[in-house]
């Protein structure tokens, strides 16, 4: 059975640790030998520099003194206590230089050696409590002792160095079980995986034997999935080049312009139709084409493309700026030939996971004939309105010229009565006659002016209205009527301050809740008026809603398309033009009324203000 890939590294790790500890004996006894070359050396220089000593002081003429002495060892280098004595040993002179020696030692015996009184200049040394002395003798029996401390701290730097080198074997070892433990590591994964592999190895396989074979077979069910996976990744793909080219034509073929726009503001994508929107030469320029879908290959920005249309890319800019969502909007494009195509565009931003804008999505469609379709049927929808007007308009007027012809014919006859009476008093009936017919004419002045304001463009004067305070003023007005007729009225629910023209919502109200006190038959049971108001939460487009709501016989079914038509009313004597006024000054707030129910229990007028600021003029409707 062959050894182990972990058995290898343990063994490994032996011999290491092995070389490891020869190399710091050898580093200690290399460092042991230098340390007793060092200490001869040290020794020798001692030696030389006593001899240098005594030379000088010999050769000396001049008497020695401290100074002398101290400035003879420093010029010439020498560290240690120089000490001049007597031959009984009394100190003579003493100097120091370098090391700082007290107390100084004194030598076991002063008195010359005989090898020391042959010759004078011959120095004896010998080493004594931690210090080297040299001796020497000197004219005038005279003694020079130079004291040096011997340097021992070898043994303490040999301690350190021993100490440093365990700890370096230490983490060495350490460094090395842990290198191995992360080298071994993968290998030790891939035995487990082979471990819980389909495939048992056999009692007599080794374990690289078992890995490998494991492995060779994992390899080979892993080129059986490859294949299996490249197979089922064509057919992925077919499908979805299947699906992209379908996508391609579905784009190329809708009845809408499409362009795309990247951050950069150039366009990557446009199809066929926005190409005969715009009738500009540049579009063609350096594009491949899918079909009839284009995606464009050269520099070609979206000012160059809606070049003719400069209200698109204002909007487009605002959209790759802001974020800004352009819905439905109706844009010109001049043509070639002088005349203008009406497009519909819808502007959306492209933006990412991160909502960062990456681009803009340009819908356009042609809605020229549309347009052009919706002003016919406008116009004949004036034109019918306007007959109907001209109609209301000659009825109100018959009426009010037979009354008046009629008080005429009545002064007429006045004139003719042969015995006046006091019941037939002509001053009498003659003021009756005038009354009447100032009436009418009053009523035709009124007529005439309410009509006047229906078609005349007037401008709003906004302000902050509150609509609770307005509609107390506007029940303070017509209090008077309602109380002689007997009806009641209450006002509750919510209210909000708005932007709006209070002088125009006055008239609103007033015009609806003398419409709901009319509408009140004098036999009726219940004889009330509810104004109810409420104000929407949330986001987005907020109203404030006012409704009317009246005790009346309700409107006729078939009336209820025609109540905002000028001069169209169901009234025995009255004109039809309140409610078109009131519709022209609430849609001219931005907002709408309509009749939310109207039965045999009453009539509900809906009137809905938008909560923001309103147009700043009154314009003629329908």
């Amino acid at each position: 059975m062959q050894i182990r890939v972990e058995n290898k590294a343990r063994l490994a790790i032996a011999l290491f640790i092995l070389a490891l500890i020869f190399a710091i004996g050898l580093s200690l006894s290399l460092y042991a030998q230098s340390q007793q070359e060092i200490a001869a050396q040290r020794l020798t220089q001692f030696k030389l520099e006593a001899q240098l000593l005594t030379s000088l002081l010999s050769q000396s003429q001049q008497p020695v003194t401290e100074e002398g002495l101290k400035d003879s060892l420093v010029r010439h280098g020498i560290s240690g206590q120089a000490e001049i004595r007597s031959s009984e040993g009394t100190v003579l002179l003493k100097a120091t230089t370098g090391v700082a020696i007290s107390p100084a030692p004194l030598p076991d015996q002063l008195r010359t050696p005989e090898p020391l009184l042959k010759t004078e200049q011959r120095v004896y040394i010998h080493s004594q409590n931690g210090f080297y002395i040299a001796q020497a003798w000197l004219s005038g029996s005279r003694i020079l002792l130079l004291i040096k401390p011997i340097e021992t701290n070898s043994t303490r730097y040999a301690f350190y160095i021993f100490s440093y080198q365990i700890v370096a074997l230490i983490c060495g070892l350490l460094l090395i079980y842990f290198l191995v433990r992360w080298l071994l590591s993968p290998y030790r994964r891939m035995v487990n995986a082979a471990q819980d592999s389909p495939i048992r190895a056999a009692a007599a396989r080794s374990e690289s034997e078992f890995v490998v074979e494991t492995f060779q077979a994992l390899i080979e069910q892993l080129q059986s999935k490859e294949a299996e996976l490249a197979r089922l990744h064509a057919l992925e793909k077919r499908r979805a080049e299947k699906s992209e080219r379908f996508s391609e034509r579905l784009i190329a073929n809708i009845p809408s312009g499409l362009v795309a726009v990247d951050s950069r503001g150039m366009i990557t994508t446009l199809n066929g139709y926005s190409k005969n929107l715009l009738t500009t030469a540049a579009i063609g320029v350096g594009s491949r084409q899918t079909g009839d879908l284009e995606f464009t290959s050269a520099a070609l920005s979206y000012q160059k493309f809606f070049q003719e249309a400069p209200r698109i890319i204002t909007m487009i800019a605002d959209c790759l700026a802001t974020g800004t969502a352009f819905k439905r909007e109706e844009v010109e494009v001049a043509q070639t030939d002088g005349r203008f195509r009406k497009l519909g565009m819808s502007i959306s931003p492209i933006v990412d996971a991160q909502q960062r804008i990456e681009g803009a999505l340009c819908m356009m469609t042609d809605i020229t004939e549309v347009t052009e379709l919706r002003e016919r049927i406008k116009l004949q929808e004036t034109l019918a309105n306007l007959g109907e007007m001209a109609a209301g308009l000659a009825h109100e007027f018959k009426n009010s010229l037979a009354t008046i012809q009629g008080y005429a014919q009545l002064l007429e006859a006045n004139n003719q009565l042969p015995i006046p009476t006091e019941a037939t008093s002509p001053t009498k009936q003659n003021s009756i006659a005038l009354t009447g017919m100032l009436k009418e004419v009053a009523l035709l002045s009124r007529l005439v002016t309410d009509f006047l304001n229906f078609a005349r463009p007037q401008r709003l004067n906004t302000g902050e209205v509150s609509l609770q305070h307005l509609l107390n003023d506007c029940i303070e007005e017509v209090r008077p009527q309602l109380e002689k007729e007997g009806i009641s009225i209450l006002l509750e629910g919510s209210f909000v301050s708005l932007a709006a023209d209070e002088t125009f919502l006055r008239r609103v109200f007033v015009n609806l809740i003398r419409n709901a006190a009319e509408a009140i038959e004098s036999d009726a049971k219940q004889r009330s008026i509810k104004i109810k108001g409420s104000v929407d939460s949330g986001s987005g487009h907020l109203y404030a809603h006012i409704r009317v709501i009246d005790t009346g016989c309700g409107i006729p079914t078939e009336s209820l398309p025609n109540i905002f038509i000028p001069f169209y009313t169901t009234k025995s004597r009255g004109y039809g033009i309140g409610l078109a006024i009131v519709q022209k000054i609430i849609v001219a707030h931005g907002g709408d009324v309509s009749v939310e129910r109207s039965d045999a229990s009453g009539t509900v007028f809906h009137c809905r203000i938008p909560l923001v600021s309103p147009t700043d003029e009154i314009t003629s409707s329908n």
